[in-house]
């Protein structure tokens, strides 16, 4: 026969086991808003990761909300505010995943770089190398250690440093390759250089770097050619150029040898790229349509939601629900694999396949691919963009749904960039 306290004892077992069961569906619904979270980040959609976040954050696990807003502050670069998050997880040790904390020590490398800290950069990625590296295939790891190479070649130079004196108007010239070019002064010489967004870092030929002056530094870098081989470069750095009323000091540049950027068919070479660290800096940037280069002395105020993104040291806008990456350095856009795949019925039905050319230091690459008419709304604002390539294939596993350039840019009467309140405008 069954006690009073047999039934008391039932009773408080079974309360416990629901307590249990409804504990582990609530840390299951948790982790579940992470992963979905994080699966937007590493498809590079920053944006709608950001929303998710910001709706669900405070019923994710502390760590997880940490590490997320640390990703996603260097995302929308606040490098400061993302090593706020950073700090804790790291002195705690390794309470998340080891595939999480490598993640996490990416991103810590890359806002040390963001903060010119070379020698914090090149510390965080001797740490990943040393404890995660296991987690890394053979190319991740030469990509790492190519970056370790450029870290610890640049450990003792000096942070860049920008001033803008006052607001400077520059009248960009095209070269004969169509590329908006700015005069760089440094010394007493100066010279043209592609003003160009998407270079992920500033470029110049080892000839412009002997001529200007530049501390050329050995540090044999391998750079990825369009054509799938592996360019050699140096390291240089600019001790002081002037565009127009902005001082730059402690530049960085990769040195190229001349013919990687030299396109003979049509005599033509490339003296030097003024790639993102160097824009960045800037804070703002104004494009016009009749080709003036405007840095404001003070910044433009927006009343809408951030647009723009950085992934790694690459400009991103999301449109129309689709993240692409930035690039003014490019004549033409181009939509890429995603973009295809999501529009596929469409384009196999309305646009025959052709074969699509692109360009880059150390030659030139062809794949299959179509012309289109697209058609963007950006902030309220309809544009069509006629004989608009989409690549049919995939080339490097892109995220992205293509690279937006000059095409796009051309038909607004300014482009502005706002790399301190993270905005792409168009008027």
């Amino acid at each position: 026969m069954k006690t009073a306290r047999h039934f008391k004892k039932t009773k408080a077992t079974l309360v416990f086991l629901i307590m249990a069961a409804l504990q582990i569906s609530s840390a299951q619904e948790q982790l579940s808003l992470f992963n979905e979270t994080y699966r937007l980040i590493q498809q590079k959609d920053f944006f709608n990761a950001r929303t998710l976040f910001e709706t669900n954050k405070e019923r994710i696990p502390e760590d997880y909300r940490n590490f997320t807003a640390a990703v996603l502050y260097n995302a929308f670069n606040k490098p400061g505010l993302s090593e706020n998050k950073i700090a804790p997880l790291i002195a705690a040790g390794n309470r998340l995943p080891d595939f999480l904390m490598l993640k996490l020590y990416r991103v810590h490398e890359d806002n040390a770089m963001k903060q010119y800290n070379y020698s914090k950069a090149k510390t965080a990625l001797e740490t990943l190398l040393h404890h995660y590296s296991s987690l890394l295939s053979a190319e991740e790891k030469d990509d790492l250690q190519n970056n370790l190479r450029i870290w610890t070649a640049l450990e003792q130079q000096p942070r860049q440093k920008t001033v803008i004196q006052k607001t400077t108007h520059l009248k960009m010239k095209k070269d004969k390759a169509g590329l908006n070019n700015l005069t760089i002064g440094m010394g007493t010489d100066s010279l043209a250089f592609i003003f160009d967004t998407g270079a992920n870092m500033s470029t110049v030929t080892e000839s412009t770097a002997r001529r200007l002056g530049m501390n050329i530094i050995p540090a044999s870098i391998d750079v990825d050619a369009i054509t799938g081989a592996k360019i050699k470069a140096a390291l240089a750095v600019c001790k002081k150029m002037t565009i127009g009323n902005v001082i730059v000091e402690n530049a960085v540049f990769l040195v190229f040898p001349d013919s990687a950027l030299a396109f003979p068919q049509i005599d033509y070479q490339i003296n030097g790229i003024l790639g993102f660290p160097v824009i960045e800096s800037f804070r703002e940037v104004q494009l016009t349509k009749d080709g003036y280069f405007i840095v404001p002395e003070e910044e433009t105020g927006i009343s809408y939601p951030s647009n723009m993104a950085i992934d790694g040291l690459t400009p991103m806008i999301t449109i129309d629900g689709m993240h692409f990456s930035f690039d003014t350095g490019a004549e033409q856009s181009m939509l890429y694999y995603p973009y295809y795949q999501k529009n596929r019925r469409l384009i196999d039905t309305t646009y025959k396949t052709i074969p699509v050319s692109f360009a880059g230091a150390g030659g030139s690459k062809t794949y299959k691919g179509a012309e289109i008419e697209g058609s963007f709304d950006i902030l309220g604002k309809k544009v069509t963009i006629s004989k608009l390539r989409v690549l049919k294939e995939s080339i490097n596993s892109e995220q992205v749904y293509g690279n937006l350039g000059q095409d796009l840019i051309t038909r607004f009467q300014r482009l502005t960039l706002n790399f301190d309140r993270m905005f792409i405008q168009f008027d």
